[in-house]
């Protein structure tokens, strides 16, 4: 299939490949509806994207691609991780109509959970655990603020998972489909957890921001550590992970400190993660 588009709000790409399998490999992680066999003529996509064989060579001859911005060669058996991470690569370096800060986002009784963390802390563990007991996903990347009202858009993609959080959410709920899973990718063992129907269904529905946590896994740390975060420091960190803060200058210092100022924060160390969801849902419900 050389030509076809997916559209999960507030995106939409279209694709070019020669793979044979992409378009039905990723059927497996989007709904029907979202990714089209197709293209339309006069839709303005978001992002052109070409993921083509560039090398007849057997070491990642896939080139991903947009415009004639290069992001990563892949092998074909690594297609899918590497089409994820070009959508995130995408997002955080060329859109600039909401500000994007690298966090986990989800939603309960329409309040908005905000982790922001580094990899190792188990924020996508985290993020795919809090969904299966029912919250809804807004993203598993991507917290993107909306600078009219300061809610927060939903940009639901399938939820990655790496190395042993794989068998953690396995564990935690057993007979879960989890779907392509990869090794030796540059990241270890990558696969993906599909959304909640309700998070799919609710894709257009923004949320208000209602607490920030900074989950840091600590395997010889207390069962569960919580502490309250000092707001001059969660606006710090905020504006060190965001993609676009130095685009957005003023406007983006005056919708972090407004984010952070009708938010608390708090930082969670733990090595029991059911303990740790115990306690978090008990926070913050």
């Amino acid at each position: 299939m050389p030509l076809f588009s997916l559209h999960s709000p507030p995106f939409s790409v279209r694709i070019a490949t020669d793979s044979p399998t992409l378009f039905n490999d990723l059927s497996l992680l989007y709904p029907q509806e979202l990714l089209c066999p197709s293209v339309r003529a006069a839709h303005i996509y978001d992002f052109h994207i070409d993921f083509k064989r560039h090398f007849s060579g057997k070491s990642r001859p896939y080139h991903f691609r947009t415009g004639s911005e290069h992001f990563r060669m892949a092998d074909a058996n690594q297609l899918i991780p590497t089409f994820e991470w070009g959508l995130n690569w995408c997002v955080s370096a060329y859109q600039q109509q909401y500000l994007a800060i690298h966090a986990a986002v989800l939603e309960k009784n329409g309040l908005a959970l905000i982790m922001p963390a580094p990899p190792g802390s188990g924020k996508s563990t985290l993020c795919a655990l809090l969904m299966l007991r029912g919250w809804r996903l807004l993203s598993d990347e991507m917290c993107l603020i909306d600078p009219v009202n300061g809610l927060l858009q939903p940009y639901v993609r399938p939820v990655s998972l790496k190395n042993a959080s794989i068998d953690v959410v396995k564990q935690y709920q057993p007979g879960i489909k989890i779907f392509h899973r990869t090794p030796d990718t540059e990241k270890g063992t990558v696969a993906y957890l599909r959304p909640s129907d309700s998070s799919w269904q609710h894709a257009n529905v923004c949320a208000k921001p209602a607490w920030i946590v900074f989950p840091a896994y600590q395997a010889a740390a207390e069962p569960v550590a919580l502490f309250t975060m000092p707001k001059a420091d969660t606006l710090l960190y905020l504006a060190q992970n965001s993609f676009n803060y130095a685009v957005f200058a003023a406007e983006g210092f005056s919708l972090l400190s407004q984010l952070v100022e009708n938010t608390v924060s708090y930082r969670l160390e733990y090595s029991d993660t059911e303990q740790m969801l115990e306690c978090l849902e008990q926070l913050l419900c």
